[in-house]
């Protein structure tokens, strides 16, 4: 886990080197959907900058299909960058979020938020916010309900929770994820029955 010291420092230094960054990458705020445009190139500059600024802390994972950007220590953390945040982005693998966590190889997923229409940061642990995700295990990914959850975000407030408490979030979003992806597999073939009915009784 990563101490509020060290969060307020990761912080203080994005948004230090985020107003760069941006003109680094000749962010056009004018362009349709700039979050799609520009948050892959605003997020590798920002762990470059961080990474010159402290290899030793801030270091970069050993393959780019890592489901993080950047190591702080031990701790993990992926950098998202988009505009006017009310959506429902791609934070994580879902099958991943779980199995790092219950083999005991991270306790912590922490998300740097970036919203390039008021260049607010936030940062965070994945795991203490799970209520605010959606999960699809159609394409396996774990969304954040941006919405609800700047709504009630609150940087100082400490979110700690137990071990155990996330496996048990985890496994009831596990479970009706599931019901939920067989009840749509099972509509979808219901409907294409039909249509294939329907066409028959014309032949």
């Amino acid at each position: 886990m990563i101490s509020k010291i060290d969060i307020d420092l990761i912080l203080s230094l994005v948004k230090e080197l985020l107003p760069s960054v941006l003109e680094e990458v000749g962010f056009d705020p004018m362009v349709k959907e700039p979050g799609h445009t520009y948050g892959e190139l605003v997020e590798e500059k920002l762990v470059e900058k961080l990474n010159t600024y402290d290899n030793e802390k801030f270091t970069l994972p050993k393959t780019k299909r890592s489901m993080q950007d950047l190591n702080f220590v031990k701790d993990l953390i992926n950098i998202k960058f988009g505009y006017k945040k009310n959506g429902q982005p791609n934070m994580v693998s879902f099958n991943r979020l779980c199995d790092k966590f219950l083999s005991g190889e991270i306790n912590s997923y922490y998300i740097i938020s970036i919203d390039g229409s008021d260049n607010k940061i936030c940062m965070f642990n994945l795991y203490e916010h799970l209520e605010y995700t959606n999960t699809n295990l159609g394409t396996g990914q774990t969304m954040l309900k941006e919405t609800k959850f700047f709504n009630n975000f609150d940087q100082e407030k400490d979110y700690a929770i137990t071990r155990k408490d996330v496996i048990l979030k985890l496994k009831d979003i596990s479970q009706k994820s599931h019901r939920s992806h067989i009840e749509l597999r099972e509509q979808q073939e219901q409907t294409r029955q039909e249509q294939f009915n329907a066409k028959l009784q014309l032949l």
